[in-house]
């Protein structure tokens, strides 16, 4: 140091002031969880129905296998391969995929994390280059094909409307599903999540807010007889028990959850003879029979909210085919009550 012009002690109290800092800035940087944290919070705050969902997914199937004290930016690609490799061999590839896609966008949005002045004032930095996930393959999953048929359909709704001797089902489980149907196949958390404030009775419709529509659309969806008999019947037997249509029976200001259908049709499938389906399938059985009842594809494709995907379509088309759907829900409905009542009579 004297040869290079240095002073030893001056020198020294810099190398160790530089180093100090270099560690202060090391422990500040974010760990992992906090990094799955703050990608869900950011989730949340975009409006993303999932997003409590999807932390569960990764806590429960992530955190137990590494250390989630560890800085983000010390992951590598083969820290995750055995743990995405789990689900692949109990044979479920989807997922393992669904994990994947979660961790993957939660280290893309950290990656963007410090040039984001969102989040300036967090102070939390993760210092990341490059996306450990990246280099991870996405596994082949098969399409969904199955849907019921109108035999099934019309035994489910039969069951879910008289059959109480053997399937000890809530009330409002049951109607949840036969709604699923009535409204066209909307799916069963946009279900779930209706509001009585989300209903005009005196327009006989149902508004499926953006906040919970997969595509983040508002969604107009017209009420048939049926279902408006199903909604009055709720409203007289419960009132305003809650601002839910369908709402927890441990806390009535909250929806009822999703999994509690799935549950339901797991017992139920349990004590029938109909083939293998899982909530899913509804959307797919509605636009298939309704295919065959001779509905367009357009007006199904309106019914279930699809997104149109042309330039015109998606940002200048705000006219929300009341009528059409309509029809197709009033065509719907009469197929499906004309085999109710046949079956009803069997």
């Amino acid at each position: 140091m004297i040869s290079q012009g240095l002073d030893p002690k001056g020198e020294l109290e810099k190398r160790s002031k530089e180093k100090e800092q270099n560690e202060k800035a090391e422990s500040a940087l974010g760990t992992f969880e906090q990094l799955i944290e703050f990608h869900k919070q950011n989730k949340e705050e975009n409006g993303n129905r999932s997003y409590e969902k999807e932390y569960k997914l990764i806590e429960k199937n992530v955190f137990p296998h590494l250390d989630i004290n560890r800085k983000a930016k010390d992951f590598e690609t083969e820290d995750f391969l055995d743990i995405l490799s789990i689900p692949i061999e109990e044979g479920f590839d989807d997922k393992s995929n669904k994990i994947r896609s979660i961790l993957h966008a939660a280290f893309n949005f950290a990656l963007g994390f410090e040039n984001n002045p969102k989040f300036r004032k967090r102070g939390t930095k993760f210092a990341i280059k490059h996306n450990p996930i990246s280099s991870i393959p996405k596994q082949a999953e098969k399409v969904g094909s199955h849907y019921l048929s109108w035999q099934e359909v019309t035994q489910l709704l039969y069951d879910m409307e008289h059959r109480y001797n053997d399937m000890n089902f809530a009330y409002q489980t049951r109607q949840v599903i036969r709604l699923c149907f009535y409204l066209g196949g909307q799916r069963p958390y946009e279900v779930v999540t209706i509001k009585w404030t989300d209903i005009d009775f005196n327009q006989r419709t149902i508004l499926i807010s953006e906040h919970n529509q997969k595509k983040k659309k508002n969604h107009m969806v017209p009420l048939t007889d049926s279902a408006l008999k199903i909604l009055n019947d709720i409203k007289e037997r419960f009132g305003n028990t809650s601002p839910f249509v369908f709402y927890k029976k441990t806390n009535s200001q909250e929806h009822m959850d999703p999994n509690t259908i799935a549950q339901a049709l797991l017992t139920y499938k349990s004590r029938t003879k109909i083939r293998q389906f899982i909530a899913k399938d509804f959307r797919r059985t509605v636009k298939t029979l309704g295919g065959e009842i001779k509905i367009s594809k357009e007006h199904r494709d309106r019914i279930q909210g699809h997104a149109i995907n042309d330039v015109s379509g998606r940002h200048y088309d705000m006219y929300e085919y009341i009528d059409e759907k309509r029809s197709g829900l009033e065509a719907w409905e009469k197929a499906l009550n004309g085999r109710l009542d046949e079956y009803k009579h069997l």
